[in-house]
């Protein structure tokens, strides 16, 4: 299973997953997240999906840049945003310095488990100075496979392990919540919340 194979997912099941995840309710992760960010900051919406948490953001006065390696997703979170969300995959940005907070909601967790390292060395570089990153996994260990798509899963302890590999990167808080669409409510998701040092 690789990073082709999710993306085709996202291309062939695109509506059904916007339908699915374009209401939910993320208002407690929000402002956890927006707490550390000033007032008309600039985001990096990683793995926009639906556009959803672009759309919130942009409608609370931040300044957005929104992205999916998907190009059935793009179409329609540019739809719902009406601003043009980038066609780009993760392991291939190459921003530097430009953004107070990175969300990433749901998308880390898609990277091929050798890369994760190597891709969080890359957020790092693209957040300013004292920038926070977002992101949210599975709760588990190893690398799972669900509906062809690859999940990289971590509890507190093996993602603390990862990050304490990553210069220049602190974790700042971390929470276990439920899944909150109404048929995986037994699924559970570790929450985190990184800090670049100055």
């Amino acid at each position: 299973m690789n990073k082709d194979k999710t993306i085709e997912y996202y291309n062939i099941n695109a509506e059904k997953f916007y339908n699915n995840t374009v209401g939910i309710e993320l208002n407690d992760f929000y402002l956890k997240f927006l707490k550390y960010i000033s007032d008309r900051g600039r985001i990096l919406d990683l793995g926009c999906g639906s556009g959803r948490d672009t759309l919130y953001f942009i409608q609370k006065g931040y300044d957005v840049i929104s992205m999916d390696a998907s190009e059935e997703m793009v179409k329609l979170s540019s739809e719902l945003t009406k601003r043009k969300t980038l066609f780009l995959r993760i392991e291939d940005i190459d921003f530097q310095n430009q953004f107070d907070g990175i969300w990433a909601c749901a998308s880390l967790l898609h990277i091929d488990k050798k890369l994760t390292e190597s891709v969080f060395n890359i957020l790092c570089n693209a957040l300013r100075d004292d920038g926070v990153l977002y992101a949210s996994y599975k709760y588990g260990k190893g690398t799972s496979i669900l509906e062809d798509r690859y999940y990289n899963n971590y509890d507190e302890t093996s993602f603390a392990e990862v990050i304490d590999n990553v210069s220049n990167f602190e974790i700042l808080t971390n929470w276990i919540t439920k899944d909150l669409r109404p048929d995986r409510q037994d699924e559970k998701w570790l929450n985190v919340i990184l800090k670049k040092s100055s």
